[in-house]
């Protein structure tokens, strides 16, 4: 089955497929770092060392994951048509198989979901209102946000492409967009002033802030980083391997920089995107699209997994949180066993998947 990250391609081309192995091996390095993001690594402690290293994985490494997912979406949709013979039926395709798989997980995730129903003080009706609101601007649950946002990423800017908009204009909007979400998380504290200086508009910022919930979206996340795969599936960006790792190595010093900085001032209400992210998520897709790694079915593997990892490991994560108790669910070992039951999880279902009986399961990924 062909995943949401990286549809776009002819899978049953060899030749095509050789050039992108080195995606599949990156996406899969990212599913496992989504995993690091929702499960700290190293247990929950208060020890310094523990706290330091959850934070260097959880706030730093671990943000580049969603934001490559991104890109190589944008890049393998758009590859499907040009700038100049721009043609929406790929995206109305892509966009139905999101909704889908969204509307599964959902109702998958629903039972964990509806817990959150019984302690509404404001009644059922109000708990299911809210999480309807959560299902549309939010995500339903924890990494399913991804969804929605694509969705409305790639709605958005073919809308833009059939309306006859450069790319470059609109990579330009959405990253006013991304600054606007900047300023509503990592660097929230370069805003505050406002509260004094223009309270009016700081209500209108929060009333804003009820409806939509998160910045943390398509229209603030998504909407960019989907557009800089657009460019690299539109345009020869030109960038060598040599200088994209150059590129890379560089802006992740520089993220680092910007998270110690942040910190330190302490403007972050929540350490999501950060500026520098932008450029190392763009030069270490320019890395990895170039990378050539000899054909091999692993990778097809590599890509299923990588989906169904993402999906499942919140599943993982809670049973075994459950099976585990307090204290040892609060120790490193709760990483490990959610890695390799999720890991474990996903193969036995992606092999499920090819017998003639239970083909159904491709539905999943």
């Amino acid at each position: 089955m062909e995943d949401i990250f990286v549809v776009g391609y002819d899978k049953h081309n060899l030749t095509d497929r050789q050039n992108y192995n080195g995606i599949d091996a990156a996406k899969f390095v990212c599913s496992i770092l989504v995993i690091m993001l929702h499960v700290p690594p190293f247990g929950v402690s208060d020890d310094p060392a523990i706290l330091f290293w959850n934070g260097f994985i959880q706030n730093y490494l671990a943000r580049i994951a969603v934001p490559f997912f991104f890109v190589c979406s944008g890049f393998f949709l758009y590859k499907k048509t040009s700038r100049f013979l721009f043609t929406f039926e790929p995206t109305k395709r892509y966009a139905v198989r999101l909704l889908k798989l969204y509307i599964l997980w959902t109702v998958i995730y629903l039972p964990l979901s509806s817990r959150a129903f019984a302690k509404d003080t404001e009644g059922l009706s109000h708990a299911v209102l809210a999480y309807l609101q959560k299902c549309i601007f939010k995500g339903s649950y924890v990494q399913l946000w991804y969804l929605p946002a694509t969705i409305f990423s790639v709605l958005l800017i073919s809308f833009l492409l059939y309306r006859k908009m450069a790319p470059v204009v609109i990579v330009a909007i959405a990253s006013l967009f991304y600054l606007i979400g900047l300023l509503a998380t990592s660097w929230h504290g370069a805003v505050e002033p406002l509260k004094k200086a223009a309270p009016s508009l700081w209500v209108l910022f929060g009333d804003i802030q009820k409806v939509i919930l998160t910045t943390r979206d398509g229209l603030f996340v998504g909407f960019l980083f989907v557009a800089i795969g657009m460019v690299f599936a539109f345009y020869d960006v030109g960038i060598s391997k040599k200088l994209s790792m150059i590129g890379f190595s560089v802006s992740m010093v520089l993220m680092f920089g910007e998270l110690c900085l942040l910190q330190y001032l302490h403007f972050a209400r929540k350490e999501e995107v950060y500026v520098f992210l932008v450029p190392a998520v763009f030069f270490g897709f320019a890395f990895v699209s170039q990378v050539r790694l000899p054909d091999n079915p692993v990778y097809r593997m590599l890509r299923n997994l990588s989906s169904l990892i993402y999906y499942t490991h919140m599943l993982c994560m809670r049973e075994i949180a459950r099976l585990l108790h307090k204290p040892l669910s609060q120790t490193e070992w709760l990483f490990v066993c959610t890695l390799c039951a999720t890991v474990a999880l996903s193969y036995v279902i992606i092999r499920l998947s090819e017998l003639p009986k239970l083909r159904w399961l491709k539905k999943l990924y």
